[in-house]
């Protein structure tokens, strides 16, 4: 059941993320066709006042009044020429929209002898407006506007333009193409726009942008094209990039913490339901035992009897002390928990508490066959510490020994005194601890599976205690085993230097 509810809600986090991603791409995506088309709007404004600002500078150079006498040398044969004629002004002035249809004012333009459509005029003498307006007020009645397909050079506009993408902040590079229209085409542009977009469906995600083509007169076309364009652009959305990234970054680990902690607090609930059960097994036998002991002196006579009587009597005795070691160890563990191991630091000789603790359980040894060596390699093992915890320490390791051997123990005890340290190591023969499993047997209530749990009584709280202690001591715990082949139990005790 647990197992099906984790991966729903594996499933549900990777959904979400996944839903965030796409969410993010696509906002970056639009973020980016924003930056590219305002990068395109930009510099096609930047190139187009560039080349319109050299052409009304060469317009201005270019257009002349003339009298009536240099009329008659102009020859409307004569290609690279447009003869501009202003008859009939009458002092009305002259706008820039009324260049062509103000009347009784007539213009026109001839190419090669052929008449120029009004369209084709007002391209021509837009930019000469102004002063066309101001030789008209001051009486001129004839001009004259040549134009030429090199009227404006390559070279001039690649070092004007360039200067006017670095005023804009636009660092691109770029190339620019001047294209000649014959005499014999510029008929087929009549009626046109002046400028004619090259590009008309761009490549969004290429790196290099086609700009508009403009018409500088009806004879030329200048085209330009601008690259690399997209270290431009995301630079331009790097703020959205950093957002999405951290947005993503802390979404991930909130949902990574929010996952270990569930399934921590799974894990906890498994093991604690564990422990209940073990403390109920185990408490089971004592109370058994002695309602049995009981019973016997009821219902058996045994109170007839002061030797079977004092028999009974121990049996109990002997279980409600394990009962209540039982109950203190559990209630130790819980003020552990809430308030910590404190420690009375006294002096405390390792060999001769080890000493002590092996004489106290010479009898379990015997009943369980076990064969214990105890072997210090030194002189000084005192440290400083509680003698009540470190005792506790080494009887856990000890009964652990024996629990988890099988019959016969081997047990070596081993005590070696170091510069700055005393080791205690406790080494035995027994089941070993798997390599998944060595982190931890020091966590509360954990047990190394064994397929049935209550093979081997305890509760998962001894090793937890003896990783505490020793912390207390700031000293350190290792342990070197392998499944089958028994574990070995390092401690390092700091030592107390007279």
């Amino acid at each position: 059941m647990n197992k099906s509810k984790n991966i729903v809600a594996l499933a549900l986090m990777v959904s979400s993320i996944a839903l965030l991603l796409v969410l993010q791409l696509f906002w970056l995506r639009d973020s980016y066709e924003r930056a590219f088309f305002g990068l395109r709007r930009d510099t096609n404004f930047v190139f187009r006042n560039t080349l319109y600002a050299m052409r009304d500078s060469l317009y201005q150079n270019s257009f002349r009044a003339i009298g009536n006498d240099t009329l008659r040398n102009i020859s409307p044969n004569n290609i690279q020429s447009i003869s501009i004629f202003k008859q009939k002004i009458e002092g009305k002035p002259l706008k820039d929209s009324m260049v062509v249809t103000t009347k009784p004012a007539t213009v026109q333009i001839v190419v090669s002898g052929k008449p120029v459509s009004n369209d084709s005029i007002i391209n021509a003498i837009r930019p000469v407006t102004r002063q066309l307006r101001q030789s008209i007020e001051a009486g001129e009645k004839n001009f004259l506007l040549r134009l030429a397909p090199d009227t404006v050079s390559l070279d001039s506009l690649k070092a004007n333009f360039s200067l006017a993408l670095e005023r804009a902040n636009i660092p691109v590079k770029f190339t620019v193409q001047h294209q000649i229209t014959s005499p014999e085409r510029f008929h087929m542009f009549r009626g046109r726009d002046n400028n004619e977009p090259s590009d008309n469906s761009p490549r969004i995600y290429s790196d290099t942008i086609h700009l508009e083509g403009l018409r500088f007169n009806p004879v030329s076309r200048y085209n330009a094209s601008i690259f690399p364009i997209q270290r431009v652009i995301l630079r331009q959305i790097a703020p959205q990039i950093l957002f999405s990234f951290f947005l993503t970054v802390l979404t991930v680990i909130a949902f990574i913490i929010l996952y270990r902690n569930v399934r921590a607090q799974q894990r906890l609930m498994e093991l604690k339901n564990d422990f209940i059960s073990n403390v109920t097994h185990e408490l089971k036998t004592p109370v058994a035992t002695v309602s049995v002991a009981l019973e016997a002196l009821k219902n058996f006579h045994a109170l007839n009897d002061p030797k079977l009587t004092n028999e009974y009597l121990d049996i109990a005795r002997n279980e409600l002390n394990r009962l209540t070691l039982m109950t203190d160890k559990i209630l130790k563990a819980s003020v552990f928990e809430n308030k910590g191991i404190t420690i009375q630091k006294e002096t405390v000789d390792l060999k001769k508490t080890a000493a002590q603790i092996l004489d106290s359980m010479r009898l379990i040894f015997e009943k369980r066959q076990a064969k214990v060596s105890f072997i210090p390699e030194g002189e000084n093992f005192t440290v400083e510490g509680e003698h009540a915890h470190i005792t506790n320490v080494i009887y856990n390791l000890l009964d652990n020994a024996l629990k988890y051997s099988p019959a016969q123990p081997e047990i070596d005890i081993t005590l070696k005194e170091t510069t700055n340290e005393v080791l205690l190591v406790v080494k035995d023969a027994g089941l070993g601890i798997p390599g998944e499993y060595k982190k931890k047997i020091f966590e509360k209530f954990f047990r190394v599976p064994t397929g049935d749990i209550h093979n081997i009584k305890g509760y998962g709280l001894g090793l937890s205690y003896v990783a505490g202690v020793v912390k207390a001591h700031q000293g350190s715990i290792d342990v070197i085993s392998e499944s089958g082949k028994g574990s070995t139990f390092i401690i390092h005790w700091p030592k107390r230097h007279a």
